[in-house]
């Protein structure tokens, strides 16, 4: 009897778990639903709101969308870190997988690329992509395509940068995602990412994983400067003048480099001196990608 009474248990264990996790699952897809949307409607809605002048009906939607967001916020989190523990949890023999812990173990190989303006990014991951069958990926350009696409959501972002508010960090992350999905691929490097805090807690809620290493190409300011000044001469970028250059260093320091920091503390920095000529700044960076030859 009592043997019978053990596998009885086991029994009812092993339904209560698969339960747990369907219940998991369900949740992280609700959260996901959410979390794609609910940041564009709810700044679309606070517009409506502060607007007396709208509509009842609009200014209803606002409420609504103010509502979403919140919701979103509140599931997304809760829901990656149960998927991420429902195989933990699951004694051994019970059927299925949590969708968190899948996504940990069949992630991809993902290095985020910082340096300063100027610093020589660009090309360097050029020769990483010949070399060694990475996909680069820009934060920055996907953003831009993302508004000039004629879609709902891109215009919706156009408007929201022409009113001067500031995009949500999880529709970059989505755009990213996305664009990683697309390519069919599984090395990635993304450029000039996370550009903050927000930008990588964004990331780590939203993707469900980190980045394998950030590689940080350190170059000195005035090094930096004389490149942006020559590349102005010919690029006819607006951003390539002195001021806005300044205003771009400030940013960097202020909100980058606790990024770096942050990763250095991890043990994930891989940090390249990039105050040299091109081949030689890429006799360093190779280095890091041994592994991937």
């Amino acid at each position: 009897r009592p043997v019978r009474g053990k596998m009885l248990y086991r029994q009812v264990m092993r339904q209560v778990a698969r339960a747990a996790r369907a219940s998991e699952r369900a949740l992280f897809s609700t959260a996901r639903a959410y979390e794609a949307r609910a940041p564009l409607l709810a700044a679309e809605g606070h517009a409506a709101m502060t607007n007396r002048t709208a509509p009842g009906a609009a200014r209803g939607f606002g409420f609504a969308a103010a509502g979403a967001f919140a919701t979103a916020a509140a599931f997304t989190p809760t829901a990656v870190a149960l998927c991420a523990e429902g195989e933990d949890a699951a004694p051994a023999g019970a059927e299925g997988v949590a969708q968190g812990a899948t996504a940990s173990t069949n992630s991809p190989t993902v290095v985020f690329v910082l340096g300063g303006p100027g610093a020589g990014k660009g090309t360097q991951c050029s020769n990483i992509v010949n070399d060694f069958g990475f996909v680069h990926l820009s934060a920055g350009d996907l953003l831009r395509a993302h508004m000039k696409s004629g879609s709902e959501d891109g215009n919706m972002v156009a408007e929201m940068i022409k009113n001067g508010q500031i995009v949500p960090s999880v529709v970059t992350v989505r755009l990213l995602l996305d664009a990683m999905a697309d390519s069919g691929k599984s090395r990635f490097l993304i450029d000039g990412f996370p550009r903050n805090k927000e930008n990588r807690d964004a990331w780590e809620v939203t993707a469900g994983y980190d980045c394998d290493f950030v590689l940080f190409f350190d170059c000195p300011e005035d090094v930096m400067e004389r490149r942006l000044l020559g590349r102005g001469e010919t690029s006819g970028r607006t951003d390539d003048n002195i001021e806005s250059i300044k205003k771009r260093f400030k940013t960097f320091v202020e909100s980058s480099m606790p990024v770096v920091n942050y990763y250095e503390g991890l043990r994930k920095l891989r940090s390249v001196n990039s105050d040299q000529s091109p081949t030689d700044v890429y006799a360093q960076t190779k280095g890091h990608f041994a592994a991937f030859a």
